[in-house]
């Protein structure tokens, strides 16, 4: 997968700290590709420095890191034709992603709950949110009302005063959102139905949500702004939709009410 490094380290650069700084600096000026232990030296960093600023940009390691590297030194001519073909390829890491991650059944099981629930509560913040207000938008045209609770507070008031029997489903594309973990262990505990939708398969909102879809994940892309951070979730989402039309396709008159506007 092809990243623009140049734009990833300046995303990134408010959380560096000064050995942070050395070894994006070292990369920037494109120099050879060195082992983890040649470059602590040469730098005057540690390898566990070297490690963190692999995370801090969004990869795993320093492997990791190595190898999209060379990748980007061995394509770098010209500079655009590299943001084009960087950009293509983190296309098809998510594709490819999505479909290894892909359940059927379970989005089958989703579709169920959804058509058992007239009133759909989402949890989402961020890009989470911009998700969930796609979700709204296609199924409130199905006859659901979609409510997206965005920020903590208003979270906390809503899970508080839902009755057993609701619908909750989390959009957490990174699943480490302290805070609504807590509001779904509350909610599970009232009798709540709770889905999650995320990216992150050892997010603790998996083990206290009734069922929890993954989506494909993003490695900094998101942050640099060459992929829509939602997108990921709305991949889901659009599965979800051609679930739910599929399954209750005889009974959804308002669906093929609104389809006939876009048509004509």
């Amino acid at each position: 997968m092809n990243k623009d490094f140049q734009l990833l380290f300046e995303y990134a650069r408010i959380k560096f700290t000064s050995a942070d700084s050395k070894i994006a600096d070292y990369f920037l000026a494109r120099k050879a590709v060195k082992n983890i232990e040649e470059l602590a030296l040469l730098i005057g960093v540690s390898t566990a420095s070297i490690t963190r600023f692999c995370k801090k940009i969004g990869l795993n390691n320093f492997k990791e890191f190595l190898f999209i590297y060379q990748q980007q030194l061995d394509q770098e001519s010209p500079q655009e034709s590299i943001k084009l073909n960087g950009l293509h390829n983190d296309y098809i890491d998510i594709l490819q992603q999505f479909d290894k991650r892909f359940d059927k059944e379970l989005v089958a099981k989703f579709s169920a709950v959804i058509g058992q629930h007239e009133v759909i509560h989402i949890f989402g913040s961020g890009y989470s949110a911009l998700a969930g207000a796609d979700f709204k938008f296609r199924f409130t045209r199905l006859g659901k009302f979609v409510e997206v609770v965005q920020d903590n507070d208003s979270m906390r008031m809503l899970s508080s005063i839902l009755k057993p029997g609701a619908l909750v489903i989390l959009f957490s594309l990174k699943g480490k959102n302290a805070a609504m973990l807590n509001y779904a262990k509350d909610m599970k505990q009232k009798g709540i139905t709770v889905l999650c939708i995320t990216a992150n398969e050892k997010s603790k909102l998996i083990s206290t949500a009734d069922m929890t879809l993954l989506t494909a994940s993003l490695h900094g892309e998101e942050s640099t702004g060459m992929i829509s951070g939602q997108m990921p979730l709305l991949m889901a989402v659009d599965y979800i939709y051609s679930q739910y039309v599929h399954d209750n396709r005889d009974s959804i008159q308002n669906w093929v009410a609104t389809e006939q506007i876009f048509v004509q």
